[in-house]
């Protein structure tokens, strides 16, 4: 109680006190630094980590404090510090732990170990839940390096800035107030962020994506591994793993268990590593563990994982330290990286209004990126590497260099270049400094056959216009010409698209001209898929028609998890017969069939040449969306909840239109994940006609099924 007294003292009084700076450097036993100690005042939630090399700083006001040094590995150290008005030096060496052998009853040559997992087990649930709500400071920062990577992938050159001495290519931090309340939800403002190389623009750290919890029976990294992996703690981790025990240690008058976690099988979804359990009251106390590509990961080959938890009070322990340490070899990228999190200055239930978590799980202040040097040497927890302060000063004197125009134009000029490649891959051409780009799709990179059409090929040309590398706002225009060899017919069409507000996610466009269009506009055949059946399978599935077409659509977000999306359009559609009968193959009685999806046996098509004035209105609605927002946009996350909508088509019998009906739509459609299940998709849909006096086959609702072997949806 003495030392909740103490604290509560020093922090009346901390306005009127000066205080100073603890730092020194954290070494083993041959003096070698320890990278990522501990550091922290005993008896409370304040405290930092050490860097790379061993390093530390630790703000304190004026007083006396107990400092605690805690690594995994290795023996837990205090000393008593006192702090006045001048910088204070402690350097600290510290001793691997020493464990030793408890004294336990085995029963029926079991491992005592297994006793220990399943009073964790017990407690799971307990320790999971047994904080409602609270506040914490969040530090975040990432470190990732490229070591080798290669000049060309799949004949285009590779450009990578990296410097080639620390080989650092992306280096960024920040700062956040983490909000909680039960049972998931959070949110989080971030104070600062730093990004090397790019002062004006925002880190994509977020302090939850580093909060894992071993409390969950499954252990969840994004999308590193979409099932998740199985906790050593998990209701059935039994099932999935061997645990031996290693040992016991004291640490500040904690008894803690050190327990082998050891798969039971190669390619489960588990970990390899460490768990350190306190005795009686069966918490975790840290883990030190390990995936690899066998846990099914994507681009990553190992994945390390070190969480630490600090006492907060007699009863709560939270966590204070994520650190993942990762590498990865992919088509010749060699690399890997260092994130690093730290939670402290724990407040525990603070009343927030229930209004407070309202989908908004994170946003970043607009003076986020202005902060000076002043400011994150005096805030940022975790003193910077040598490679990490050369990494800054560098990216720093090179960027007003790299963002002249004059050395924009030097390296579009370079890339700029058109080889013969370019005829065979496309082309881009790029105005870095004025944020303009020009791609072209040539003829000869798209070449398809239909029985329609035959060989017929497409050029594309699309200018895009965008605000800045911070502003993703754009604007771009897309004439495109498509030609068919056997029908020798042109068709032509000019898109325009304009993406204004990123935080209502609007987007504008307006499209006319003529093009070629499948039955069902859902595109259930590819292009590619229909030419390999058509000549070597004999076989014409892709069924289209002609439209000579003026469309114009907008979508807007009125509200968090409220979409509207607005089509007009007038159209001439026509239907279209073979004009060809080549294949590679001839296959015995078999031949192409009728471009009429309805008729395999006649050109004489289902519907005529016909006008069409259609207005189509959309509703889509997401209850519960989660969302970010930055200075740039917002980013919606989805939610748990599916999204249900509301579609409305009006078929207008004016202006010369042939058609008059009405449709409505009611549909609903989700992504589940499931856990070690996997994901399952869904989408159930009704609709009817509340008024049919006069359709075509294009205005009908064609299902997404088709007779191939392959499909997108």
């Amino acid at each position: 109680m003495r030392n909740y007294l103490f604290f509560l003292i020093i922090f009346l009084f901390s306005f009127q006190m000066k205080g100073a700076k603890l730092s020194g450097v954290v070494t083993d036993e041959k003096n070698f630094p320890l990278s990522f100690v501990i550091v922290y005042v005993s008896g409370s939630s304040y405290g930092t980590t050490a860097n790379s090399e061993g390093i530390y700083s630790l703000e304190l006001q004026q007083g006396t404090y107990d400092i605690s040094f805690r690594m995994i590995g290795y023996a837990l150290r205090t000393k008593k510090v006192v702090i006045a008005e001048l910088p204070v030096k402690l350097d600290i060496q510290m001793t691997e732990e020493t464990v030793k052998l408890k004294e336990v009853t085995i029963n029926a040559g079991e491992d005592p170990a297994y006793a220990i997992i399943r009073k964790a087990q017990e407690k799971r649930k307990f320790y999971r839940d047994q904080v409602k709500m609270y506040k914490a400071n969040a530090y975040v920062k990432s470190t990732q390096r490229l070591v080798e990577f290669p000049k060309k992938v799949m004949g285009q050159k590779v450009e990578v800035f990296v410097d080639s001495v620390t080989k650092i290519f992306y280096l960024s931090e920040s700062v956040s107030e983490l909000f909680y309340s039960e049972p998931n939800k959070y949110k989080e403002r971030m104070i600062s962020s730093k990004v090397s190389g790019s002062p004006r623009t925002y880190s994509f750290n977020q302090s939850t994506d580093v909060l894992i919890s071993f409390y969950d029976n499954l252990v969840t990294f994004g999308d590193l591994t979409p099932r998740g992996i199985v906790s050593p703690i998990a209701s059935n981790s039994l099932f999935y793993y061997n645990f031996r025990h290693e040992g016991t240690f004291y640490e500040n008058g904690v008894l803690v268990n050190k327990i082998s976690v050891i798969p039971k099988r190669r390619y489960d979804p588990v970990f390899t590593g460490t768990i350190y359990i306190m005795e009686d009251t069966w918490r975790i106390y840290s883990t030190d563990v390990t995936i690899t590509r066998e846990q099914q990961m994507e681009f990553i080959d190992t994945f390390h994982v070190k969480q630490n938890f600090i006492r907060v009070n007699d009863q709560v322990w939270m966590p204070f330290s994520h650190q993942f340490d990762f590498s990865f070899n992919f088509m010749g990228f060699k690399g890997g990286g260092i994130v690093l999190g730290v939670f402290s200055d724990y407040f525990l239930n603070p009343k927030l209004n229930r209004s407070f978590f309202n989908g908004e799980v994170m946003s970043v202040e607009e003076t986020a990126n202005a902060k000076d040097t002043a400011y994150w040497k005096e805030t940022r927890p975790v003193p910077l590497s040598i490679d990490e302060i050369y990494d800054y000063k560098k990216k720093d004197s090179t960027r007003i260099v790299h963002e002249s125009k004059q050395y924009l134009d030097s390296i579009d000029k370079v890339s700029n270049k058109i080889s013969l490649s370019s005829f065979l891959t496309g082309y881009t051409w790029e105005n870095s400094y004025k944020h303009k780009s020009i791609s072209v799709v040539t003829p000869f990179q798209r070449i398809y056959f239909n029985t329609v059409e035959g060989w017929n090929t497409l050029m594309k040309v699309t200018y895009t216009k965008r605000h800045s590398d911070e502003d993703p706002r754009e604007y771009s225009i897309t004439p495109s010409l498509r030609y068919g060899f056997s029908n020798t017919h042109l068709n032509g069409n000019l898109v325009f698209s304009n993406h204004y507000n990123a935080h209502h996610n609007s987007v504008l466009e307006i499209e006319a001209g003529t093009d070629v269009e499948q039955i069902n506009n859902k595109n259930p055949i590819s292009e590619i898929v229909n030419s390999m059946y058509s000549l070597w399978a004999e076989r014409n599935l892709m069924k289209i028609f002609e439209k000579q077409y003026l469309l114009a659509s907008h979508r807007v977000e009125l509200v968090n998890g409220v979409t509207l999306r607005l089509n007009a359009e007038y159209a001439k559609r026509s239907s279209l017969a073979n004009t060809t009968d080549f294949s590679f193959v001839n296959k015995r009685k078999r031949d192409y069939t009728s471009n009429d999806p309805y008729n395999a046996t006649t050109d004489e098509l289902r519907f005529s040449k016909n006008e069409a004035f259609t207005f189509e209105a959309g509703l889509a609605f997401r209850p519960g969306q989660k969302y970010i927002t930055r200075p740039e946009g917002k980013y919606n996350l989805g939610s748990i909840w599916p999204v249900l909508r509301v579609t409305y088509k009006k078929g207008i019998n004016a202006l010369g239109s042939d058609v008059d009906f009405d449709i409505i739509r009611l549909g609903i459609d989700d992504e589940m994940k499931l856990g070690l299940f996997g994901e399952i998709r869904y989408q159930v849909v009704y609709g009817d006609f509340l008024n049919n006096n006069k359709y075509y086959i294009p205005d009908l609702n064609h299902f997404n099924g088709n007779k191939t072997w392959f499909s997108d949806f």
